[in-house]
């Protein structure tokens, strides 16, 4: 980190607020300071316009220019952190909070699931599994198992009855996983990928059945 870079910024112009939901992958790239001619063939962009790009989100804040090595320009972030009111961004807004994320996910995972899809062939089953607490819980496929790809798509939900601090707990726990991948970093070699944990009170419906639907190309199908 150069003397440049802060740990944490607030951001309060709802432009720069955008740009940091739509320009994520970009960004992340000037962790350290970095010329756009270098950052080119990671963000697979030609360099001039990782240099137009690099430019208007210094020009929001969120990068900054710094020193001239030679006809090189350089750019980094402008802090390690960035902090956005909850209200800049509200959910009726095209880029609001958990609006775009849900949006996002959604069309992501969909051509996930259209790749895996299509490659995995006849033999994959959607599976529903309905019982009541204390019956047999359905693994997942062994970690050994084949798969048609190297980044099969796998959704895993469950519905459950549950008090508020059950339901934080496992919450919590779910994201801890999410937490050790980011510690870890790159793997030497790796794709892009996304993991995601999304949980939520459903609309009480009267329903009180125990229900689990995994939608996963990880292996064979799950057993029910």
């Amino acid at each position: 980190m150069t003397d440049r870079q802060t740990e944490s910024m607030r951001v309060t112009d709802v432009r720069a607020a955008r740009a940091l939901r739509q320009d994520t992958g970009l960004l992340g790239l000037f962790l350290r300071p970095t010329s756009p001619s270098e950052v080119a063939g990671r963000a697979g962009m030609a360099a001039n316009l990782v240099h137009h790009h690099a430019r208007r989100l210094a020009g929001l804040g969120l990068l900054r220019e710094l020193e001239r090595e030679g006809s090189r320009v350089r750019f980094v972030l402008a802090a390690r952190e960035f902090r956005v009111p909850s209200d800049l961004l509200p959910p009726e807004d095209v880029q609001g909070n958990g609006t775009a994320d849900l949006r996002d996910l959604s069309e992501g995972f969909g051509r996930a699931y259209g790749r895996s899809w299509a490659l995995a062939g006849a033999g994959e089953e959607d599976v529903y599994i309905f019982g009541e607490v204390g019956g047999s819980t359905p693994r997942l496929p062994p970690a050994d198992a084949p798969t048609a790809e190297g980044h099969p798509a796998h959704l895993d939900r469950v519905t459950v009855n549950l008090t508020p601090e059950r339901y934080v707990q496992l919450a919590r726990e779910l994201s801890e996983v999410l937490a050790r991948a980011y510690a870890e970093g790159h793997s030497e070699g790796g794709q892009p990928c996304t993991l995601a944990v999304l949980a939520y009170r459903t609309d009480d419906d009267g329903i009180r059945s125990l229900s689990r639907s995994p939608n996963s190309f990880l292996g064979s199908a799950l057993p029910g």
